[in-house]
């Protein structure tokens, strides 16, 4: 019997894939690092974008205050929206409730007519007779509100008639009147 040795070969460490797949690692995580900083770099810029695209905001709007103060049609725009913000902010129910309370079967009221500056109101009027008319504007000096339009200051009458006139149509004679608040 003879022995017979066969020997099997060594393989050989592959140094050579190792050193690709080592370098192929090391490009991995320069890679990653470069994209974190990239990252980083991106939300820096984006914040600063921002920031900048919120002052061109106020630099444009200050640029069109500027404008508005130095162009009179805007001026003029600008004044009329205020006096139409101060007629709806005005408090009408005091000027109106003042009325509603005089009312009287024998008046009827033509047209209303309130000066917002001064506070005056003017009321036409259509009476049966000038006494009816008279009763009305007693009325309204007797019923009258605090701080509203009619009220009496001093014990004097704020509510006065400024002229009258009698008509006589097909019909009853009427007499049409206009009164003032002082």
């Amino acid at each position: 019997m003879m022995l017979q040795l066969e020997f099997i070969r060594r393989r050989r460490v592959p140094w050579l894939g190792l050193f690709f797949m080592g370098g192929a690692l090391v490009w991995g995580a320069v890679l990653l690092a470069e994209s974190l900083a990239l990252r980083e770099v991106a939300m820096q810029d984006a914040q600063r974008a921002v920031q900048l695209e919120q002052s061109l905001k106020e630099r444009r709007l200050a640029a069109l205050k500027l404008q508005a103060k130095n162009d009179p049609e805007t001026l003029r725009r600008q004044k009329e929206q205020e006096k139409i913000i101060a007629a709806l902010r005005y408090p009408w129910t005091r000027v109106l409730s003042t009325i509603e309370q005089a009312d009287s079967n024998d008046v009827a009221v033509l047209s209303l007519s309130h000066e917002q500056a001064g506070g005056q109101t003017q009321i036409t009027l259509e009476a049966l007779d000038s006494q009816a008319l008279v009763h009305f504007v007693n009325a309204l000096n007797e019923e009258n509100i605090t701080n509203s339009p009619g009220e009496k200051v001093d014990g004097q009458a704020q509510w006065y008639i400024t002229n009258y006139q009698s008509q006589r149509q097909d019909g009853p004679q009427t007499v049409k009147g206009a009164i003032l608040n002082k």
